[in-house]
C-alpha cells in the first residue's frame, strides 16, 4: 500500500512537472507567433500611436509629440532610395495644395554620409521641412521595413493612415479624405 501511495505522489508530480513545462512552453510560443506577426505587418498600423521622435531640423530640435496641427504626414525617406526620389514633387505638390503640413523624416543613419543628404537637398526642391534622424530612432520605433514609408497622423499621434512606398498627390487626399481630415 505504501507503494502504491509513493507512486501515485511520484506520478502527480511528474504529471504537474509536465503541465507546467508545457504552459511555458505554450507561453513561449503564443509571444513567438506575436512577435512574428508584428514583423509580417511592417512597423505600426492604422489607429496605434505613433512614437515619439525627437529629430534636428536646421540645427534644432523638432519634437513630434508637440506639433500642432490637426492632422500632418510623416514620410521617411532616404536619399539612395529612388522611389523616395520620385515621389518629392508628389508631396510638395499635397503640402502646396492642401496646406496640409508633410515631414520629411531623412533616416540619416542608412545614409553614407550627412553631407550627402545636405548636397542632395540643394540639387532637388523640397518644400517641406526635412528632419534628420541622425540617431536611427525612427526606423525601431516605426518598425520601418521598406522606405519610402508614410503616415497621415493626428493632433494626438493617432497613425489614421499609412502607406509602405512611394505615394502620389491624389492617394494622399484620398488618404486624408478617408480619415476625415
Amino acid at each position: 500500500m505504501k507503494k502504491a501511495l509513493i507512486y501515485l505522489i511520484l506520478s502527480i508530480a511528474v504529471i504537474g512537472i509536465g503541465y507546467r513545462g508545457y504552459q511555458t512552453y505554450e507561453a513561449k510560443q503564443s509571444k513567438a507567433v506575436e512577435q512574428q506577426k508584428e514583423v509580417s505587418q511592417g512597423g505600426l498600423e492604422v489607429g496605434m500611436r505613433a512614437p515619439n521622435l525627437s529629430l534636428r531640423q536646421a540645427g534644432k530640435t523638432i519634437e513630434l509629440d508637440e506639433m500642432n496641427h490637426d492632422v500632418f504626414v510623416i514620410n521617411f525617406w532616404a536619399t539612395w532610395c529612388p522611389p523616395c526620389k520620385q515621389e518629392i514633387p508628389e508631396l510638395n505638390a499635397f503640402a502646396r495644395d492642401t496646406g496640409i503640413p508633410v515631414y520629411g523624416i531623412n533616416v540619416t543613419t542608412s545614409e553614407r554620409r550627412v553631407a550627402d543628404v545636405a548636397a542632395f537637398l540643394k540639387q532637388t526642391p523640397v518644400d517641406y521641412p526635412v528632419l534628420y534622424d541622425r540617431k536611427g530612432t525612427s526606423e525601431e520605433a516605426y518598425r520601418l521595413v521598406a522606405m519610402p514609408a508614410t503616415y497621415v497622423l493626428d493632433r494626438k499621434g493617432t497613425i489614421l493612415a499609412k502607406h509602405v512606398g512611394p505615394v502620389t498627390e491624389n492617394m494622399l487626399k484620398e488618404m486624408v479624405k478617408r480619415t476625415g481630415g
